[in-house]
C-alpha cells in the first residue's frame, strides 16, 4: 500500500498546486505540513569538556601534549523500514525528521516524525499538507481564490490575491514575492512579471500586489536578503540565453550572475553570499558543470566534481556526484572559501539514492535520504 499511494498522493497534490506558468529555475518551497505551533520535543544531549591538566607554579621539563580529537567517521543508521516513505525533510531542530507516510491500511495518510535517536518509532504529526518556509513557522496553501499564508504559532490567515500562484516569502516574513506568466504563443517568447506585496498577520493584511520587474520565461529563484532578490530570464527575444540576476528592491538596479541557456539547480547560500548552479550542453564545453560565485561579483569558481548541491553552511557545499554506471552514491563536501574538497562517506559503507531525494539537516551535521535498495529512510552523520 505504501509503495503506491504515496506517490499517487504526490503526483495529485502537485498537480492540484502548481501555478499553471510555473518558471523555469524558479525556487521551491518544501512540500510539508502545517503542523503545531510548539516545536517537537527536543532531545537531551550531554556536553563534556575534556579534562585538561591544572596548572602549576613551575614549567614542566617535559610538558604533556594534550591529544587533538580525531573527528568521528561517518556514520549510517537506516531509520524506517517497511518500504516507507517519501519527501524527507528536517524540521529546525535538526534532530526531526518529516515525512510522507501511510504505515498501514488504517492509518491517516499524511507527514509523520521520528527522532533520529529513535529509530523505527514515527508517529503522525499532521494530517494536512501544504507548502512550508524552511524554518516551518509558515505555511502556503494555493488556492484559486488567492494563496493563503498560515502563520503557524497562532493560526493566523491572510490571502494573497494571485490566482493561486506559489510565493516566496522574504527572510523578516513582511513581503511575499511571485511570478506571472500569461500563456501566450511562441512559448519562447512568453512575459513573466515578477510580483511583490507588503504582508501584515496583526493587522495590515495584503498590500496592493505590484510588479517589479518583468522578464522572458523567467522567475524567481530566491531572496538574498530583505531587500534583494535572485531571478532569472531572458533579456529579449534575440536571444535564447537566461540571464540569473540579483534584483536590488530599494534602488530598483539588477547585478548579473551568469547567463546561460541551460542552466539547473541554482541555489543560495545559507547566508546569501555565494550562489552554486549547474550549467549544461552550453555551445562551450569548458562552461558544463558546477560552478559557485559570490553574489557580489567577487569571486566564481568551477567545482571540479559534477552532480547535485545543498549546502551545509554558509561556506560549504555538500554535493552528490553523478557518475554514469557507478554501483553506489556518494556525498562528498567543497568549501567555496579554500576550493578544498574532501569525501564524507566511506567507499566501505555503499548506497545509492531513490530519485535525488536527500536534505541536509538545518545544522549541516546530517543527511537524510531514501535509500532505492529498499525504499526506507536513511540517515547519514557526517564527519565535522
Amino acid at each position: 500500500m505504501r509503495n503506491l499511494l504515496i506517490p499517487m498522493l504526490l503526483m495529485l497534490f502537485a498537480t492540484a498546486c502548481v501555478s499553471p506558468a510555473a518558471a523555469p529555475n524558479s525556487a521551491q518551497v518544501p512540500i510539508i505540513l502545517i503542523g503545531p505551533a510548539t516545536a517537537p520535543a527536543a532531545s537531551q544531549s550531554s556536553n563534556n569538556s575534556a579534562a585538561q591538566p591544572a596548572p602549576t607554579g613551575e614549567p614542566l621539563a617535559n610538558p604533556t601534549a594534550i591529544p587533538t580529537a580525531t573527528p568521528a567517521p561517518a556514520q549510517l543508521i537506516q531509520l524506517m523500514d517497511g518500504m516507507c516513505c517519501a519527501s524527507p525533510g528536517w524540521y529546525s531542530d535538526s534532530e526531526t525528521v518529516l515525512f510522507v507516510d501511510k504505515p498501514n491500511p488504517d492509518a491517516s495518510v499524511g507527514f509523520y516524525q521520528i527522532n533520529i535517536n529513535q529509530p523505527f518509532k514515527s508517529e503522525l504529526w499532521n494530517e494536512r499538507i501544504a507548502f512550508y518556509t524552511r524554518e516551518f513557522d509558515y505555511a502556503q496553501i494555493p488556492e484559486q481564490a488567492g494563496t493563503r499564508l498560515i502563520r503557524i504559532s497562532d493560526g493566523k490567515e491572510i490571502r494573497v490575491p494571485n490566482g493561486g500562484r506559489q510565493v516566496s516569502f522574504s527572510p523578516d516574513r513582511t513581503r511575499v514575492i511571485w511570478t506571472e506568466t500569461r500563456n501566450t504563443f511562441p512559448i519562447e517568447n512568453r512575459v513573466s512579471n515578477i510580483m511583490l506585496a507588503q504582508i501584515d498577520f496583526d493587522g495590515g493584511g495584503v498590500a496592493k500586489p505590484e510588479r517589479i520587474t518583468q522578464v522572458l520565461r523567467g522567475g524567481v529563484n530566491g531572496w538574498v536578503d530583505n531587500d534583494r532578490v535572485l531571478l532569472n530570464g531572458r533579456k529579449s527575444r534575440e536571444t535564447f540565453a537566461s540571464t540569473t540576476f540579483i534584483y536590488d528592491l530599494a534602488a530598483g538596479q539588477e547585478r548579473e550572475i551568469f547567463t546561460a541557456e541551460r542552466s539547473r539547480l541554482t541555489s543560495l547560500s545559507r547566508d546569501g553570499s555565494w550562489i552554486a548552479y549547474v550549467i549544461t550542453n552550453d555551445e562551450d564545453a569548458s562552461r558544463n558543470g558546477l560552478w559557485v560565485k559570490r553574489t557580489d561579483g567577487a569571486a566564481e569558481k568551477k567545482v571540479a566534481l559534477f552532480g547535485a548541491p545543498q549546502w551545509r553552511d554558509e561556506s560549504r557545499l555538500v554535493i552528490a556526484p553523478f557518475e554514469m554506471g557507478a554501483s553506489s552514491h556518494s556525498f562528498w563536501e567543497y568549501n567555496v572559501e579554500t576550493g578544498e574538497t574532501r569525501r564524507l562517506t566511506p567507499e566501505s559503507d555503499p548506497f545509492k539514492i531513490a530519485a535525488g531525494d536527500w536534505s541536509v539537516s538545518p545544522d549541516g551535521k546530517k543527511i537524510v535520504f531514501v535509500n532505492s535498495a529498499d525504499n526506507n529512510i536513511w540517515l547519514w552523520k557526517l564527519p565535522d
